[in-house]
């Protein structure tokens, strides 16, 4: 594996880090409250997720010519491909599993004086959020063997 490489799996991983780490926020949003009062979608949520969604795409899509920008002279570098895909997916899954322990830590401690504002529902998107983060993690090694073969299959 050489620089421009490891750049272009960089900005795959943050491709997918931007789509991924907005999914639970998005479809609880959805699922819990997708109207409001009078009657309307809450467009806000759909468009925050549309414009963070496209722009992990296009770092998937885009990665190759962002990393020749990047990255002018590749240099040599040691390890597998696919052992730094892991790494990155398990880095991204942590830092998912972190945020949404965080928040549901912080949800729980907010509702201490009143146990009776407390409901799955406020509860959701940081219960999906580290499931996701769980996910990510202990998936990586799969989620890198996924990887690999579609870049195989593609060249």
């Amino acid at each position: 594996m050489n620089s421009r490489e490891a750049a272009e799996t960089a900005l795959g991983v943050a491709g997918i880090w931007l789509i991924v780490s907005r999914i639970p926020d998005f479809g609880t949003s959805l699922v819990l409250w997708p109207v409001g009062p009078d009657g309307t979608l809450h467009w806000i949520g759909v468009i925050h997720f549309v414009l963070v969604a496209g722009s992990g795409l296009g770092l998937l899509l885009f990665r190759h010519r962002i990393a020749s920008w990047l990255v002018a002279q590749p240099a040599a570098l040691s390890g597998s491909t696919a052992g730094v895909q892991a790494a990155a997916f398990s880095v991204v899954g942590v830092a998912l599993l972190a945020h949404g322990l965080a928040d549901l830590l912080g949800r729980l401690a907010m509702a201490l004086p009143s146990w009776s504002g407390v409901s799955l529902t406020w509860l959701a998107v940081a219960i999906a959020q580290t499931l996701v983060g769980l996910g990510l993690f202990y998936g990586a090694g799969r989620l890198a063997a996924f990887w690999q073969r579609r870049a195989t299959i593609k060249s």
